[in-house]
């Protein structure tokens, strides 16, 4: 194979490189503890790097355990471990390691992205999937870990929120009739090509995503219409991958396994968080939301620095003092220091604590909940702040509705993946797909949404009762006591008037319109109208659906 398949496994798409430090930084900022740590995102100053890791001791032990007396001074820290924090890397032992190691982290990425998936999954999504006999299998244990299909579509919602997108392969395993689904990160598809076709729709032509990487081999998974291949790529040039299959193939610095694409397209969807930015590229708050983080982040470590400088002063003390006192003048409570005599009423010495102000903590933390604040007006979650805040409940009601607009999207993106995920299934498994394949996820935000849903619901079913009446094909010919009866019966038809006639007790009776041919046309149109029974038992079916979906899963089809 020539040079350029390799480049182009092995190579990342341009907008992998635009994007790939955004999707790292929304990674770490979600997962917190080691990941932020280790991703190293609080600011090295010169003094951090330059600092050795110190702890401050005011007493020393003899070697039987016991507190001697001592002056108050700075000490390296006693234990290897504790000197060596992070010697892998260049801040090994400085002050910098040891404020990636305490700095607090406050992971409200974590809490919005966890709110967001709570209301889609608090009713568990309906389904209407077929009965075929591996269906129950394959949703019990859709990506081959155990994992039924809810939580499986709870993690690609969690995923599209972090990354803005998250792409879902759906393929067969070795030995296996049921494909299974996959969930890659944009992180792990390095590269993708996308093209028109003869008339003019979007494929994706292939694509490449990475299955595994350390420090011997970089596994790749590479999808074409035609074909989906197995890719190792080694370190060594002696490189060989232990892979027993016979239909291992060794190139020109890789090795590959060639498997005929049954499908004859990329069985593979991406699944957006909110708008597409780009083929592959999806926008979501979560960027903006870490970005924040990170800045409240680093604000914490100005806090932890603060303090750690002025809340341990530097102690200053002249020469003849110290001598006095045979070097071991001692901080603690109580200590007797020996000090020259002085000269009349000025102090002969100097002996004093220096710190810095510790003011800025006060501001720092006031910039912190500032920012705070804003993330979760971004994120458009409710605090107890905002609702304190409004002017008003009409104010609240149109910030919940556009929290509710926007959970609806995340659920229709996922109800339309589902049911791309399932069209490739089917397909897998040569399958017919059922008529009434459906998916509805949860879109209510609140109880009052859920209120508004059967308030609507109440009046679509007094609209359909009143169509009924009125256009119903059972529509005969009637007597009325009265002629307002007769005249009301009229306009509603259409017409206007009244005529009379005696019935067989010689009472008059009155009857709409002007003539009664008049009448006897208005009732026949009525019924030539009312023939097509096709929208009413849509009109029907509807109704009935959504009543169903409300009473199953707290949500409905959004309209007819």
């Amino acid at each position: 194979m020539s040079d350029s398949y390799r480049d182009y496994i092995v190579g990342v798409h341009s907008l992998y490189n635009k994007y790939e430090q955004d999707w790292q930084l929304a990674r770490d900022s979600y997962f917190g503890g080691v990941e932020i740590r280790d991703g190293k995102y609080l600011k090295a100053y010169a003094v951090d790097m330059n600092t050795p890791a110190e702890t401050v001791n005011t007493y020393t032990t003899d070697s039987n355990g016991y507190v001697k007396t001592s002056k108050a001074r700075v000490e390296n820290v006693s234990t290897k471990a504790e000197a060596h924090r992070g010697e892998d890397t260049i801040d090994g032992g400085t002050f910098y390691a040891e404020k990636l190691n305490n700095t607090p982290y406050l992971n409200y990425l974590r809490l919005i992205t966890a709110e967001y998936n709570s209301i889609l999954f608090k009713n568990p999504p309906v389904r209407t999937v077929g009965e075929q006999p591996d269906m129950d299998e394959f949703l019990n244990n859709v990506n081959g870990e155990e994992d039924n299909i809810n939580e499986f579509m709870a993690t690609v919602d969690l995923y599209s929120f972090i990354y803005g997108t998250a792409w879902i392969s759906c393929v067969k395993p070795i030995g296996s009739d049921i494909p299974k689904w996959k969930i890659h990160t944009p992180l792990d598809v390095t590269n993708w090509h996308y093209g028109y076709d003869g008339r003019g729709d979007l494929n994706l032509k292939s694509i490449v995503i990475k299955l595994h990487e350390d420090a011997e081999e970089t596994v790749y998974r590479y999808m074409t219409p035609e074909s989906i291949e197995t890719v190792w790529v080694g370190e060594e040039d002696d490189y060989v991958p232990d892979v027993a299959d016979s239909n291992l193939i060794k190139e020109d610095g890789y090795w590959r396994v060639i498997e005929e694409n049954e499908l004859g397209y990329i069985p593979v969807v991406p699944v957006y968080q909110g708008l597409k930015i780009y083929n592959g590229i999806g926008a979501t708050p979560s960027f903006d939301l870490a970005q924040i983080q990170r800045s409240v982040y680093s604000d914490m470590a100005e806090i932890y620095s603060v303090i750690s400088y002025g809340a341990h002063g530097s102690l200053i003390v002249d020469e003849a003092t110290d001598s006095l006192n045979d070097g071991a003048i001692s901080a603690e409570p109580g200590s007797v220091v020996r000090v020259p005599a002085g000269l009349g009423e000025a102090p002969n010495y100097v002996y004093e604590f220096v710190t810095p102000a510790l003011t800025a903590v006060t501001e720092i933390r006031e910039l912190i909940d500032q920012k705070i604040t804003k993330m979760t007006e971004i994120a458009m979650i409710r605090s107890d702040d905002l609702i304190k805040s409004s002017r008003s409940g009409e104010q609240l009601e149109q910030y919940d509705s556009k929290l509710e607009a926007f959970v609806r999207r995340k659920a229709q993106n996922l109800e339309n993946a589902e049911a791309k995920l399932f069209n490739i299934w089917y397909d897998w498994t040569n399958t017919q797909k059922p008529e009434e394949f459906s998916v509805s996820y949860n879109r209510q935000y609140s109880k009052k949404a859920l209120q508004h849903e059967v308030a609507e619901i109440d009046s679509l079913l007094k609209t359909y009762q009143d169509y009924q009446s009125v256009f119903s094909t059972d529509y005969t010919i009637q007597e009325y006591a009265t002629q307002a009866e007769a005249e009301s019966v009229a306009n509603s038809l259409g017409g206007s008037g009244f005529h009379t006639h005696e019935n067989e007790e010689g009472i008059t009776v009155y009857m709409p319109f002007n003539t009664h041919p008049e009448y006897d046309a208005a009732v026949e149109a009525i019924k030539k109208g009312g023939e097509d029974a096709g929208f009413v038992e849509e009109m029907r079916d509807k109704l009935r659906k959504r009543l169903s979906q409300l009473v199953e899963s707290s949500t409905t089809d959004n309209g007819l």
